[in-house]
């Protein structure tokens, strides 16, 4: 898939959908980064663990938007 120029591989995505619709577990990978989203209940807040091009990080999101990075 080429993209704004820049070339995307494949990707396979699971996603685990609560009964109201919204996700709430994606599972990804692809040959350059794979991921793991859990979402919250009512409120948007979800964590998202990152490995992409060796570089792994955990991000947190909680209700009111406010996000931590967390990086080795």
């Amino acid at each position: 898939v080429v993209n704004d120029g820049k070339v995307y591989p494949e990707t396979v995505l699971l996603r685990l959908i609560r009964p109201d619709g919204r996700p709430s577990v994606k599972l990804a990978t692809s040959e350059d980064c794979s991921g793991l989203s859990l979402g919250g209940g009512v409120d948007p807040a979800y964590v998202v663990l990152d490995a992409q091009e060796g570089n792994p990080s955990l991000s947190l999101t909680n209700k009111d938007g406010q996000r931590q990075l967390i990086k080795p």
